[in-house]
């Protein structure tokens, strides 16, 4: 005879929650697997970009400098349109979502949670003049300076910050020395051209490529998603699914395409033995999920 086993129900994980309170929608990423309730998620949240300082486009000759960029920095195309002929003339922004971002003016720093940057007059700027800031995901951090060195085998560490870490030439030098800085403005440590640099935010290898000046940098940006995609619970990943996010409350199959999901996220008392993880993941990660579930109200109990 056969023997039948009864599949997890809905919500049956669940000791006590706050109804509607508790729960959040969230989609899984595509490849997140067919997957039962009571799965730990986390959502990826990180990735790596790149971008160059743009030129001008159009008949003035303003040049931008001093590109960094803040936690809400978007994958895409950032326009920055001049809407006056002057040495200081004002410019709109726009993000790639096609949200307005504050104005700023030619010749005044300009700061905002998506990018910072400085755009000087250099003898004309006129109405319609256009930078666009390219924001490419994955790519190449590109020099900025007068040296030739190039930035590879770039990776995330798993405390990897949203926004800019600058890695700043000390010395002229084949294999001088730089200081990484991470989006907090906090040192993340020092390396050597031609040296691997290891750490738990940015990790990469600077290498000379004919020669490296004083002061040169490169730009490591660290982007988000507009909307996050959940993937199940990886503490040894660095795109974001290592922070627990929620448990999924009913059974989902993301396996070749993206799916919808009710995922209890804050302020419940849970079934641990109902509780389900990657297979890779040991007791002692276990025990790491459930005090990062107690950061958000949610209690494992059993």
């Amino acid at each position: 005879m056969a023997v039948y086993t009864e599949p997890t129900r809905p919500y049956e994980f669940v000791l006590a929650d706050q109804r509607g309170l508790s729960y959040d929608a969230l989609t899984l990423a595509t490849g997140a697997g067919s997957l039962t309730p009571g799965a730990v998620l986390g959502r990826v949240t990180k990735r790596l970009a790149a971008a160059p300082i743009p030129t001008i486009v159009g008949t003035g000759s303003g040049t931008m400098s001093g590109l960094t960029f803040g936690p809400d920095v978007q994958v895409g195309n950032y326009l920055i349109t001049l809407t006056a002929t002057s040495a200081t003339a004002a410019f709109t922004v726009v993000a790639p979502d096609g949200t307005a971002l504050p104005t700023g003016n030619v010749a005044t720093a300009y700061k905002s949670n998506h990018l910072s940057f400085l755009i000087a007059n250099g003898g004309t700027m006129t109405t319609g003049d256009v930078f666009t800031v390219v924001v490419t995901a994955g790519g190449t951090p590109v020099l900025v300076g007068t040296g030739s060195g190039t930035v590879s085998g770039v990776t995330l560490g798993k405390y990897a910050q949203l926004g800019t870490y600058k890695v700043r030439v000390l010395a002229t030098s084949a294999t001088g020395a730089f200081d990484v800085t991470g989006p907090d403005g906090k040192s993340v440590g020092e390396g050597n051209i031609a040296t691997a640099f290891t750490s738990d935010h940015v990790n990469f290898t600077l290498a000379n490529g004919g020669t490296m000046t004083l002061g040169d940098y490169f730009n490591i940006i660290v982007a988000g998603y507009s909307a996050p995609e959940g993937k199940l619970w990886d503490p040894l990943a660095v795109d974001g699914t290592q922070e627990v996010y929620g448990i999924l409350t009913a059974a989902t199959d993301a396996s070749s395409t993206t799916a919808l999901a009710n995922v209890l996220t804050r302020c419940a008392e849970v079934k641990r033995s109902a509780l389900t993880f990657k297979s890779t993941v040991t007791a002692a990660q276990k025990a790491e999920a459930y005090r990062q579930l107690a950061n958000k109200l949610i209690i494992a109990r059993g």
